[in-house]
């Protein structure tokens, strides 16, 4: 398994990213953070429910409210204003145009997400057409059940997986004095989960940031310096104006360089660590490339093509040899610790010429695995699924695991290998895993506890280093 491609830790799961991408889709002390506000070329507010049914809980949110009902009466029609919306700060703050049998009137406010089916209205202003003003206090149960949920659990959520992670990184964002001068002290912090999946390298992340200075939008790498601390890297912050600001980020700290995390820390150097010197022995070893190239004395991996290729397993190297030049794209396929193996790919020559094949045929190692491959077929639709209870269920099994937590660390990233789960033996299931303190692939036994939960049983941790952690010693 190649360990450097970003592909396969594609924020896959929502419960490793800590966000939610809709709204009404949480009770009451969830809200605030349920409607998702993209800035990118989609420009508009999100909701994971359709549209009109949104805007029909809204409606009646707004109908039952006193300060509404009094001066707009009857709520005939109601429509979000985007633009409006993505420029006030805050997830929850919508503007709504709204017309009624006693008049129009456009409404500015959170809106609490209760049920599944219904929201309630929260502090905001009633603007008249005549531009009179009328304060909205809001549903004042819906903000006692919200301030509740902050006072007891809000905290202790935050000191637990992705939501340390952004704690730590909005600390790392706040003492720049770059975003100081140009966002201020900041009040609203939020991954984009989608911008982060399709940013360039593994340490990048993207957030949407609200100070008390003004707003934007912050890309930029976050560096693991210790179990308590993200370093803001290199980056560029896009101010609400459109302005984009490039920054270096801060300089190392000074115990840094030896217990500080970074890409290199995760992968080694991507021009040589364990992966790339075994992806280096299959390519010399292979007929063709001893052919056409030769000895080989460069090898380097092509990382953003390598991201762009097609199948997991697939990586593009360029070589050098004795004899020529070229480049190669092929799937490497891991027999054991350590060896991979020379899948089916594309040789391509210095002189544009391509030249397919077929790679090295199973290793002996292989072969039981081969046998379970062709016996099962591929994975039914009824098979575990992404984004399923079981995934879910397994990733809160994988935080909470000591060796999990010992060398991944708080899990930020897990994408759940479907495939291989299906061609594995018994109740084994695979994950490849980033976190606060390392990467790697994790294949276990997953035991149904109750209808709720999953413990791990036997099985292993394999680190991007190529080191094994028995996952049955705790």
């Amino acid at each position: 398994m190649g360990w450097g491609n970003k592909r396969q830790w594609g924020l896959a799961v929502v419960l490793a990213c800590g966000v939610l991408t809709g709204a009404a889709i949480a009770p009451a002390m969830a809200a605030g953070s349920d409607n998702t506000k993209s800035q990118g070329e989609e420009r508009g507010v999100r909701f994971s429910i359709d549209r009109e049914e949104y805007d029909a809980q809204a409606r009646a949110a707004m109908q039952v409210d006193p300060v509404v009902s009094a001066h707009l009466g009857a709520i005939r029609k109601v429509a979000l204003d985007d633009a409006a919306s993505m420029d006030e700060p805050g997830p929850d703050v919508l503007v709504f145009d709204v017309e009624g049998s006693r008049g129009k009137g456009r409404v500015t406010a959170r809106f609490l997400t209760v049920s599944a089916t219904q929201e309630a209205l929260g502090p905001g202003v009633l603007v008249m057409q005549d531009g009179t003003e009328h304060a909205i206090e809001g549903d004042a149960d819906a903000l006692a059940a919200e301030d509740d949920h902050h006072g007891h659990d809000h905290d202790e959520d935050l000191e637990t997986g992705a939501g340390l992670f952004t704690r730590q990184a909005q600390d790392a964002a706040q003492r720049y004095p770059l975003i100081r001068q140009h966002i201020g002290q900041i009040t609203a912090f939020e991954i984009d989960s989608d911008a982060t999946g399709a940013a360039p390298g593994m340490n990048t992340f993207v957030f949407d940031l609200t100070g008390d200075k003004g707003r934007g939008r912050l890309e930029a790498d976050f560096i693991t310096v210790s179990a308590d601390t993200e370093r803001l890297g290199k980056g560029v912050l896009t101010l609400a104006d459109g302005r984009r600001l490039p920054f270096d980020g801060e300089p190392p700290g000074e115990d840094e360089a030896d217990d500080g995390v970074d890409a290199d820390d995760l992968f080694g150097d991507m021009h040589d660590n364990i992966f790339t010197r075994q992806a280096r022995e299959a390519v010399q070893r292979y007929p063709l490339v001893q052919q056409h190239i030769g000895t080989l004395s460069t090898f380097e991996i092509d990382m953003m093509a390598s991201g762009e290729a097609e199948g997991i397993d697939a990586f593009v190297f360029n070589l050098v040899g004795d004899k020529g030049r070229g480049r190669i794209v092929a799937d490497f396929i891991t027999v054991d610790a350590d060896t991979e193996r020379l899948g089916k790919g594309v040789l391509t020559l210095a002189d544009g010429r391509e030249i397919a094949f077929e790679g090295e045929a199973p290793m002996e190692g292989e072969q039981a695995a081969a046998r379970i491959d062709a016996d099962r077929g591929e994975a039914p639709d009824t098979f575990a699924r992404e984004g399923g209870i079981f995934v879910l269920q397994a990733n809160a099994a994988m935080q909470a695991h000591p060796v999990v937590q010992r060398h991944i660390g708080d899990i930020r990233e897990a994408a759940f290998d479907r495939d291989a789960s299906w061609a594995a033996q018994g109740e084994r299931y695979v994950f490849d895993l980033k976190g606060s303190k390392g990467q790697g692939r994790l294949e276990a036994e997953f035991i149904t506890v109750d209808a709720d939960s999953e413990r791990i049983g036997d099985g292993e941790l394999v680190m991007a280093d190529g080191k094994r952690y028995p996952l049955g010693s705790k």
